[in-house]
């Protein structure tokens, strides 16, 4: 029978080919750490890298909450759209013409804005 080199099932390519190379013991230590750090094995991350291409790192607990924040926060923004979208255009004149509600549109604004430095920090750390 002959070997199948294509796995309709899984639609992978099954690999028949060994590879090896040469490593100090330091080298070893960084490419596992690597390796571990992307979610990957040894010989995926390898052949990655190999190929010209770049793994990614994980996301971070902290990267992941940031995420989870900017989505909470971009979800905020749309509500405030729908809100004024939903208003009259007198309503919203009469609103804006407002001083008091203006400073309120502003502090709330801020504290977006805030949030979103905080989340960028987060993210770029």
């Amino acid at each position: 029978m002959k070997q199948k080199y294509f796995d309709s099932n899984n639609f992978k390519v099954n690999k028949t080919c060994r590879m090896g190379f040469r490593a100090t013991q330091h080298e070893q230590i960084t490419i596992q750490a690597k390796a571990q750090a992307c979610g990957k094995s040894v010989s995926e991350y390898i052949r990655q890298c190999a190929l010209g291409h770049k793994p990614k790192l994980r996301m971070t607990r902290s990267q992941a909450q940031a995420y989870i924040s900017l989505n909470e926060a971009r979800g905020d923004l749309i509500h405030i759209k729908n809100a004024l979208n939903a208003m009259k255009p007198e309503d919203r004149l009469l609103c804006f013409g407002d001083a008091f509600k203006m400073r309120r549109w502003i502090a709330a604004a801020n504290k977006l804005i805030k949030r979103w430095r905080e989340i960028e920090r987060t993210l770029t750390e």
